[in-house]
């Protein structure tokens, strides 16, 4: 139930919600506009699906503060413009909510810029949007930004979830090229399908969101908070709709059944609710440009600040950004990092 602080806190602001029409996206912008947001923006890939989704949620929220906006964060051209779009708006966007994603199935499948799709998914759109929303002033200064992260980034979950990272995120390159440059190239466009694993991607491009953070705190922390959190492991998500074979039986059936007896799963309103403690966390709480996740070697319970050598590796973080600008046409707009970065 929505109090009256919470309708005086928030009733004035505009959030942001990618992925918002299913699991951890239409929890997350429930919760959002529970607590009073004026305005909850709900980013699907087609506008039949935030349609659909803004209903339901309407009905559970019993109001209807939301909004629609079509973006397919797989593809550079639709994240312009859906940019331009919310610049055309042009309402302010305090809390933005990168949380759409996914895990590929075993075929290796590409985005319409020629990526693979799980990593374009996660990281090419939602570093567009966030570029442009910055640029336009549509994020205002102390503007708070989330991203989805997953605690398969730290490199030491179990065996069985098969989610190792590609040696180039934690030690050399060879693997994917002979430098550090070529090799998270390749690694995006796919370019070596005979090393495709699709949990393993998933884990890799999941170290690539740390480092966008990270490297984004570096150029606009004065302006903008931005942490990447995981979720955690939850049950009812919507992520590995397009696994197959033991990955799909894993993921939908087994996780589902024993993660709550294990203690590695948890409702997907605490994975949502996980997004909303670190937007709304008081000044210093969170550190910006971090990330957040469960304890080594968890999938739930309390949110801890990660400190693996590999998500704090300054060279990796920085080579990354320089990628994803090229990858995605933003290198030009880019700013360096600034010479006051912590």
């Amino acid at each position: 139930m929505t109090s009256s602080n919470s309708i005086n806190q928030f009733s004035h602001k505009t959030a942001l919600v990618t992925g918002a029409n299913s699991g951890l996206g239409f929890e997350a912008a429930a919760q959002l506009a529970e607590v009073g947001y004026g305005r909850v923006i709900l980013a699907c890939r087609t506008l039949e699906k935030a349609e659909i989704a803004r209903e339901g949620l309407s009905v559970r929220v019993g109001s209807d503060p939301f909004e629609t906006l079509e973006v397919d964060v797989s593809s550079v051209e639709s994240a312009h413009a859906a940019s331009d779009e919310l610049v055309r708006r042009g309402h302010s966007i305090h809390t933005l909510l990168l949380n759409a994603g996914m895990i590929s199935g075993d075929e290796m499948k590409r985005s319409p810029d020629g990526l693979e799709v799980a990593f374009a998914s996660s990281i090419i759109g939602h570093h567009v949007l966030t570029l442009r929303l910055v640029e336009a002033d549509i994020l205002p200064k102390d503007a708070h930004v989330v991203i989805a992260g997953s605690e398969s980034a730290n490199n030491d979950l179990p065996a069985m979830m098969d989610m190792n990272l590609y040696d180039f995120a934690t030690d050399t390159p060879e693997e994917f090229g002979h430098t550090l440059h070529d090799a998270m190239v390749t690694f995006a466009k796919g370019d070596k399908p005979e090393l495709f694993n699709p949990t393993r991607y998933y884990a890799t491009t999941k170290v690539f969101t740390s480092w966008w953070t990270a490297a984004m705190a570096r150029r606009f922390g004065e302006r903008i908070a931005i942490f990447t959190v995981s979720p955690g492991a939850n049950l009812s998500t919507n992520a590995a709709r397009h696994a197959t074979g033991f990955k799909k039986f894993l993921f939908t059936k087994v996780m589902p059944t024993l993660a709550p007896v294990m203690g590695m799963g948890q409702p997907i309103s605490v994975g949502a609710k996980r997004y909303l403690d670190v937007l709304h966390g008081v000044e210093g709480e969170y550190g910006n440009g971090k990330t957040y996740a469960s304890k080594a070697k968890k999938f739930v319970g309390p949110l801890y600040e990660m400190q693996h050598d590999h998500l704090l590796d300054v060279d990796r973080q920085e080579v990354a950004w320089n990628v994803l600008g090229e990858l995605a046409g933003t290198a030009g707009r880019q700013p360096p990092q600034s010479a006051t970065a912590g």
